[in-house]
């Protein structure tokens, strides 16, 4: 994992911090054992959008926009061509001015500048969503699989206590998995919990490149409430393609959900096929 991330407590000694964890030979952990891997970049869109509203905000909310003032548009040419009147030159503010809306040039300028405003707003996000499809190809061809374990000590904001949790790359045998595991233990007991909205910490930057292939995550990217511990057993953490970017984290979704998603995928490209 990228050593960019700031770290507040890093233990004075790593090395020697290290060589007590492997010593203390701490026992294994129960760890899911069915690794998930996506079968395509539409199923990581999907596993991605599963926990926040991101198609709603990019898409649909824009597209919904965009309509309001084409409907508006459109009530004005259809009263110009069945009434077409008088008042162009008219006040629309004037009480006594008993004219038509499409009779005035504001009404028409401000739905057009209405329509222009939304139309910009469709085009960035529209925008946004290219680079998240970018992204989500980033993650299906390097994305590793993390399993996921909740920490024995909570996040505290003053109105609730949330879970913290550990994530260890399944390609990490049983041994180091628990090691990896009891070294963050260890130290968050040691040095307390992060501060708010600290961004995953990865155990080689706390313990050494010996202790590569574990992060501490504070906020887990998946909907939960406080006090509760979440259903999902697994994370793909995929580096960024540069230095100065976060890691990037994609909740897997729950078995059940995963069967879901895929099932849609498959019949969709069933009737793509077809057609």
């Amino acid at each position: 994992m990228s050593q960019h991330t700031s770290i507040s407590a890093v233990p004075d000694d790593p090395a020697g911090f290290w060589a007590n964890i492997v010593a203390a030979r701490p026992r294994r952990l129960d760890r899911p054992r069915d690794v998930p891997r996506p079968e395509s970049i539409e199923e990581v869109s999907r596993w991605a959008g599963s926990e926040d509203l991101r198609r709603t905000e990019l898409v649909h909310a824009p597209v919904f926009w965009v309509l309001l003032p084409l409907a508006a548009l459109g009530y004005l040419i259809w009263g110009t061509i069945t009434d077409p009147g008088e008042g162009w030159t008219g006040n629309l503010f004037d009480d006594a001015n008993n004219g038509q809306l499409w009779n005035f040039w504001l009404v028409w300028v401000g739905v057009v500048i209405w329509l222009l405003i939304t139309v910009g707003v469709l085009l960035f996000r529209l925008s946004v969503l290219r680079d998240l499809r970018a992204e989500n190809e980033w993650v299906f061809e390097h994305g590793v699989a993390h399993s996921i374990h909740r920490a024995s000590v909570d996040y505290d904001n003053g109105e609730g206590s949330w879970a913290t949790y550990i994530a260890l790359d399944h390609r990490l045998d049983d041994q180091q998995a628990a090691r990896i595991h009891a070294a963050f233990e260890q130290w968050v007991s040691e040095a307390g919990i992060p501060p708010a909205r600290s961004k995953p910490i990865s155990s080689q930057s706390l313990f050494g490149a010996q202790a590569a292939g574990g992060c501490f995550i504070l906020h887990l990217p998946v909907s939960t409430t406080a006090g509760a511990t979440t259903d999902h057993e697994w994370m793909l953490i995929t580096e960024p393609r540069d230095d100065e970017s976060d890691v990037i984290m994609t909740p897997v979704p729950v078995p059940k959900k995963l069967a879901r998603i895929r099932r849609r995928i498959r019949r969709k490209a069933e009737r793509r096929g077809a057609s």
